[in-house]
């Protein structure tokens, strides 16, 4: 697995169905990206099935930033 940024690279295999609704999302600009979408959805398990009082801080600030520096590049163009 390669390294991008300090995280791995790692493959994935979903239903088309569940592409498309990604796909509609990232359309709509709820997320930048399938990437974007599917670390969300990533941390949100981690959140759930871990306790969110275990590892909320961390997640909640990661979860935030990226929003955050979504926003942004909606707003500036970037």
């Amino acid at each position: 697995m390669a390294t991008e940024k300090g995280r791995l690279v790692i493959p994935v295999s979903l239903p088309e169905g569940l592409v498309k609704e990604l796909d509609e999302l990232v359309k709509k600009k709820v997320f930048s990206s399938r990437s974007e979408a599917l670390r969300y959805g990533a941390r949100l398990v981690v959140l759930l099935e871990k306790g969110a009082h275990e590892v909320a801080e961390d997640y909640a600030y990661e979860m935030i930033k990226e929003r955050l520096e979504r926003r942004v590049r909606n707003v500036y163009g970037h």
